[in-house]
């Protein structure tokens, strides 16, 4: 291999992006090299990192890499792999960055010649929300509200939808609401709008404030479970009520869960058949031949290098942006 660098994004402090040049070393046993083709913006976790929010873990959290919706050209093979070879397009989990190394496991999915790039991008945010109705095992005619309509809540109603729930949202934003409706939801209330009947089988919970936690405890119907795919309470300060209040969570027997994480991949026995290797796959396919679309909630494309401003427009929710793409390499 000629001697080759990456353009790296790095988040160095809130609101401080840097493109870095790092070198690449050849493929060793069992790695690919990989050309960027085209990267997908998850507005929850970057926005949250780009805002300073507190980390959802201990560690050193700046300078800190971005992104995790990758689709790449293997440019090349180092011995041992197998089922891979120079030309194919992968998907993977790798940051916002123009070329990488990584072992062939890393490579997800292996894209069919047909596939678009810039549509499959887009699996792992449908991922997280058919993560959120596996956990909370959403059945066909379950009542699920989904709060918020960023890119997860969409997500969450598209993949609520299609497990044959009755779905409807919160949100206050007309083009989310728009799109919401496009996946399936019945009914999008404003939350000024809307009266907790505590009517709701499944509540997906995508967003971080402490009404909106309060407001899914309302609307949970008797034994009903609340999947959170938001933060309730990062970055705010206590709320002026009771989390697990008694009359909700005691008396109509709740079950709250975070739903964000699935096993990596199946182990020897089978048990974990619903993993994230597998569930991308699946969604892969369903983007593929069209019962998924991620058209309405890819709000526009950027350059690699224009991250920043692609940062800023969703910060400021310019026309009620969802999630933007980055392109790379062509």
């Amino acid at each position: 291999m000629t001697s080759m660098s990456a353009r790296t994004v790095w988040l160095e402090q809130p609101g401080q992006l840097a493109l870095r040049e790092e070198p690449l070393a050849s493929p060793g046993e069992g790695e690919i090299l990989c050309e960027t083709i085209v990267t997908a913006i998850s507005p929850g976790t970057e926005l949250a990192a780009w805002r300073g929010l507190p980390p959802l873990r201990p560690g050193v959290v700046y300078p800190r890499l971005q992104g995790y919706c990758n689709v790449a050209r293997v440019l090349e093979c180092g011995p041992g792999v197998d089922g891979i070879q120079p030309g194919d397009r992968v998907l993977s989990l790798q940051s916002h960055r123009s070329h990488f190394v990584t072992d062939q496991a890393g490579a997800v999915y292996v894209l069919p010649p047909e596939a678009r790039a810039d549509r499959v991008v887009a699996a792992y945010l449908f991922h997280l929300g058919y993560n959120a109705v596996l956990r909370s095992n959403v059945r066909a005619g379950h009542r699920v509200l989904v709060i918020g309509l960023g890119a997860l809540g969409l997500t969450s109603v598209a993949m609520a939808n299609l497990a044959g729930a009755q779905v409807s949202a919160i949100s206050g934003h007309a083009v989310p609401a728009d799109i919401a409706r496009q996946y399936g939801a019945r009914s999008v209330f404003a939350r000024d709008e809307y009266e907790a009947a505590s009517e709701a089988d499944i509540v997906i919970a995508t967003t971080n404030g402490w009404g909106d936690f309060d407001l899914a405890l309302r609307a949970a119907a008797q034994n009903a479970t609340i999947a959170c795919l938001g933060f309730p309470g990062r970055g705010q300060a206590p709320g002026e009520f009771n989390p697990l209040a008694s009359e909700h969570f005691y008396m109509k027997q709740l079950r709250i869960e975070a739903v964000g994480w699935s096993p990596l991949e199946n182990d020897s026995r089978g048990f974990a058949r619903f993993n994230q290797r597998d569930n991308i796959a699946f969604l892969a396919g369903a983007i593929e031949d069209g019962r998924l679309d991620p058209a309405p909630i890819i709000s526009g494309t950027y350059p690699g290098e224009d991250i920043e401003q692609a940062y800023r427009d969703l910060d400021a929710r310019k026309d009620d942006a969802v999630t933007y793409l980055l392109e790379w390499n062509r």
